[in-house]
């Protein structure tokens, strides 16, 4: 309850002084049930029966408050004072308090005597006006719509508690003319207010807009003498008497407007505001269409545009495609990829040593980039000068394995510039090793597969090899990976015994026979295969002679085995093919032998192989090939030359006829690694 202090000094007597006062009474004026309009308080001295008097509003609520008066006695009153207070409901100019309350004070100089006065009323209602059973006006204290001062109504009740009824107040049953040749009698409408009863009147209600029902908000005027133009005599039900389309049985439309006069807007279209799926995959919200016969659905935020990313950079190419979400798998938001089929080339990107424009600024590699500013294919010879390195792997950079004729292998460390090349047990002059797989997660432990038909494993803590499987077949490709967290290595090889055919098989790179196990579809010779998973896994290979020359197969994932892709009827003219690499689950590429006239280069883009073209200035016998991307491939020949291709065409990288070419890999366009006969080994850069 909010209390108010208010210090007001009754003085009556100018020049008195102060110390001339007999004393002071602190005055506290407490009212419940009520919220006085006006408080007055009056001080009266008992002896010479002068008075002072204030008037406040009151402070607090409808169920009461309180207030603080200082009185303090002028000079001459005496110590006996009478102090009182009355409250008024509305003004202290009414004719008499609702409730007073006073007391006899005794005042004593010094310390102002302490008085508490108590005025207690009902204003159940909370209309400002006390019932009168507790000395108020209000004659019906349950209703705030009745009190002094109210609007009397047409409804037998006494509104403004004046004490005279309806009939006299309102002069009902009085005569009344409202139009001409219209008489009747005042009497009460039924909504508490007053009209003109005329028997012989005819009432109707306005039609502005000629729709044949009247205006609901409109009050029925009264016609003796005919109805004028513009009026009718109902119904009336129109919610705009504007518009003629809208009324009670127009057609609802989807526009925001009650056409019906049903008091509902749109409520034939229940969709309107529900959430949707608009153009280019947006969020949305169904909304009228113009036609305001049906919703659309409007979308509420607005699409970014996509880009195809070919290589995996996060950096796409090509038309926008505009859309809230991605259009899919290979879609990213940003955009500005100068070479899309490579993903070591997008704005922004560190400047490799590869002769291309990897940051996407315009021009290739600047100084120190290259190792002494300059770049070229650096040939070293590894162990005796008749070696042949028929296959080298890497998957870390400056980690690299070569394996070759004689039992060779080549091992290359990381910080090291020297080739280890002494193995123990894998000199055997039956092992020609053809194949070699590095699982890097295994402390880089080395397979290899040789001519003679050997699975070995070279561990390089032990610098030793281990024989685990004599197949007596040439084996001439192995890819390993993990499949369901288990180590599966694949491999093929190009005959199987006297026959002319090769084999597949899955090894554990275990020893035991149930680490070895062969598949059942009968395939050509095999010359390589790779892949990354099982979902994507190739093998190639075809004949020396005859009209079936080059084979692709596929690994089928549901059934384990391997199946053709048939490409050798679906491009003429095919050379058998020697290499095969797979750079994710939509993009391969292959290469083999020279024929008729054409050099043998396929991609498969997903779904289906096809020949890419190749110069024809040599023909040649491709032996390897490499890819980071659709624009980033390369490739060995036999005769001593690589080729690059960057999205645009092939060229010469490299060439030395006098060598002769087997394999190639690397990590980057800026870490490659061919191997050849004569015990050559390049690298590029250096």
């Amino acid at each position: 309850m909010r209390r108010v202090l208010v210090l007001l000094p009754l003085l009556a007597l100018a020049g008195c002084k102060k110390d001339e006062s007999p004393g002071a009474a602190k005055v506290t004026v407490g009212y419940s049930g009520f919220l006085p309009g006006c408080v007055q308080v009056n001080a009266r001295d008992e002896g010479s029966g002068k008075e002072l008097t204030t008037t406040l509003a009151g402070k607090g609520d409808r169920s009461g408050g309180s207030l603080t008066v200082a009185v303090i006695a002028p000079g001459g009153w005496g110590t006996a004072i009478q102090v009182e207070a009355r409250a008024f409901e509305q003004t202290c100019e009414a004719a008499s308090p609702v409730v007073t309350r006073s007391t006899s004070v005794t005042l004593t100089p010094g310390a102002p005597v302490p008085v508490a006065l108590s005025l207690q009323a009902t204003d159940g209602d909370g209309d400002g006006y006390v019932s009168v059973l507790t000395g108020g006006t209000d004659c019906n204290d349950a209703s705030p719509n009745i009190h002094p001062g109210a609007t009397e109504r047409c409804n037998d009740v006494d509104d403004n508690c004046n004490g005279q009824s309806d009939t006299v107040e309102l002069s009902l049953g009085g005569s009344c003319t409202e139009a001409e040749g219209c008489e009747g009698v005042r009497a009460c409408d039924g909504n508490g207010e007053v009209r003109c009863n005329m028997p012989l009147a005819a009432y109707a209600y306005p039609d502005v807009d000629q729709d044949g029902h009247g205006d609901r908000n409109a009050a029925p005027v009264a016609f003796c003498a005919g109805i004028a133009p513009g009026y009718v005599t109902g119904p009336a039900d129109d919610c705009n008497d504007n518009n003629a389309s809208i009324r009670p049985g127009a057609t609802e439309l989807c526009n925001g407007v009650d056409d019906d006069c049903d008091d509902q807007i749109d409520e034939t279209f229940p969709d309107l505001g529900t959430a949707c799926t608009a153009e280019a995959q947006c969020e949305g919200v169904y909304v009228c269409d113009a036609s305001g016969i049906a919703t659309t659905c409007q979308a509420t935020t607005t699409p970014g545009d996509w880009f195809l990313d070919g290589d995996g950079d996060t950096f796409g190419d090509g038309t926008a495609v505009s859309s809230c979400v991605s259009p899919g798998e290979g879609y990213v938001s940003t955009g500005g990829d100068c070479n899309d089929g490579n993903p070591f080339t997008y704005p922004g990107a560190p400047e490799l040593c590869d002769e291309l424009d990897n940051n996407c600024d315009g021009n290739p590699e600047g100084p120190g980039v290259c190792p002494g500013d300059s770049a070229d294919w650096f040939a070293r010879t590894v162990g005796a000068t008749d070696q042949e390195w028929r296959s080298i792997f890497t998957e870390v950079p400056g980690d690299v394995t070569a394996v070759g004729n004689q039992g060779g292998t080549a091992v290359l460390t990381p910080g090291s510039s020297t080739f280890q090349t002494n193995a123990t047990n894998c000199g055997d002059s039956n092992r020609g090793w053809n194949a070699v797989w590095t699982d890097m997660a295994n402390q880089g432990r080395i397979y290899l597969g040789s001519s003679g038909g050997s699975l070995t494993f070279l561990d390089r803590s032990q610098n030793a090899c281990t024989e685990t499987h004599d197949m007596t077949r040439w084996i001439r490709g192995l890819v390993g990976f993990r499949n369901a967290g288990v180590l599966e290595i694949h491999g093929v090889t190009e005959n199987s015994g006297s026959s002319n055919q090769g084999l597949t098989f899955t090894w554990t790179g275990e020893t035991g026979a149930s680490a070895l196990r062969f598949g059942t579809t009968t395939v050509g010779p095999l010359y390589d295969i790779h892949g990354r998973s099982r979902s994507a896994l190739f093998t190639v290979g075809g004949f020396d002679g005859g009209n079936e020359r080059p084979r692709i197969y596929r690994f089928n994932t549901n059934t384990s085995q391997w199946q053709s892709e048939n490409t050798e009827t679906a491009i003429p003219e095919l050379g058998r093919l020697r290499g095969v690499w797979v750079v994710n689950d939509k993009l391969a590429f292959a290469v083999g032998d020279f024929r008729s006239g054409q050099n043998s280069v396929l991609q498969w883009n997903g779904s289906t192989w096809s020949r890419m073209s190749f110069p024809t200035t040599h023909n040649e016998s491709l032996t390897s090939v490499i890819a980071f991307g659709a624009k980033s491939v390369y490739v060995t020949a036999y005769n001593g030359r690589i080729y690059r291709y960057d999205g645009t065409g092939w060229e010469i990288v490299y060439e030395d006829t006098s060598l002769r070419f087997n394999d190639i890999a690397g990590t980057s366009p800026a870490d490659l690694w061919v191997s050849g006969n004569a015990g050559q080994i390049l690298h590029w850069p250096q």
